[in-house]
């Protein structure tokens, strides 16, 4: 009889062992038999009857090996500031200023933040255009009203 694979295992080569899962450096090796649901025996249970498991907390939240989320600051100061502009305080340009200086910032420094700039940008951009349209009518009403004789 020759060397005849068996069933199923057609594809794989001679001699395979499939890759072992390494941990991210600085994390805690899973011990063999480890639960996830269930405290091992002889623990108590942590609040409400949760367990943490070795990937996460008493929630069931995973703790990311201890890495901090990503900064978002500039991002929602600049989304802040192009809200500002809407709500009434837009008739200083200062918000709107705020805004696109802001959002340039954020849209260098902070990529996780990069949806929260560009709505700030575009507030802000849109809040400068109007503020600009809104100027622009009142100079010309003033100047209109200044000229108009009346005949006294």
């Amino acid at each position: 009889m020759t060397n005849q694979p068996a069933p199923g295992d057609e594809g794989t080569p001679q001699g395979y062992q499939p890759p072992s899962y390494v941990p991210p450096q600085g994390s805690q090796p899973v011990p063999p038999g480890a639960t996830y649901g269930q405290p091992d025996y002889g623990q108590q249970p942590g609040p409400y009857g949760q367990h943490p498991g070795p990937y996460g907390t008493a929630y069931g939240q995973p703790s990311y090996y201890g890495m901090p989320p990503e900064p978002k600051g500039l991002s929602i100061a600049s989304l802040c500031c192009g809200i500002a502009v809407f709500i009434g305080l837009g008739l200083f340009i200062l918000p709107q200023i705020a805004a696109v200086v802001l959002g340039h910032l954020a849209l260098h420094r902070e990529p996780a933040g990069r949806g929260l700039a560009i709505a700030g940008l575009v507030l802000g951009y849109v809040g400068l255009a109007l503020t600009a349209i809104v100027l622009t009518f009142a100079v010309a009403a003033i100047l209109a009203a200044s000229n108009a004789g009346y005949g006294y």
